[in-house]
């Protein structure tokens, strides 16, 4: 798909898209495919979480695949590879783009990936009002943490990323995550 001119969600939606797709201010962009580590990496983060809150009822996990239209006033649609949406701002499952901005989402660095351009998905991500972050570098073995505060984070093998009051409970050691 090449795009001549911006396009709405409702336009992109319909598209019969080939691989992986997101709409960045009414712009199709075709996004590269995981590496093979850190995809992996991405779905243990996804497996985890949702072994943690679909149990207990929190709220939806959700894999790399799963597309969120991150804001009301602008063709955005972004596809974290990992996240999370507490279960009373997502009560039902809808069958298109999930409506809103997660409450918590994971970008995996692949090495075709440039650092800029995940921190800027983060920015995004944090405008959007996603309350938490984490940008996960399997070549560095660690994971940064951003939050909306603008505090951030760097965690490294022998540490234990936490969710605090977003994901009650979840927490995992930054080992188990490149394990």
């Amino acid at each position: 798909m090449v795009a001549t001119r911006r396009m709405s969600i409702e336009e992109f939606a319909v598209l019969p898209n080939e691989g992986l797709w997101e709409l960045i201010d009414g712009e199709p962009v075709e996004m590269t495919p995981a590496a093979g580590r850190s995809s992996h990496t991405g779905g243990r983060i996804h497996t985890k979480l949702a072994n943690h809150v679909e149990p207990s009822g929190l709220g939806w996990a959700f894999p790399a695949d799963a597309e969120f239209i991150l804001f009301d006033d602008r063709a955005v649609v972004r596809s974290p590879d990992a996240s999370f949406v507490r279960l009373d701002h997502l009560p039902t499952l809808p069958d298109g783009f999930i409506p809103l901005a997660p409450d918590f989402a994971v970008e995996v660095l692949s090495p075709s990936d440039r650092r800029a351009d995940a921190l800027a998905k983060v920015a995004m991500y944090l405008q959007a009002g996603v309350r938490l972050v984490w940008l996960v570098e399997p070549e560095r073995r660690t994971v940064t943490v951003f939050r909306p505060d603008e505090t951030i984070a760097v965690l490294h093998d022998g540490e234990t990323l936490d969710a605090g009051d977003i994901v009650p409970g979840f927490s995992v050691a930054v080992s188990e995550i490149f394990a």
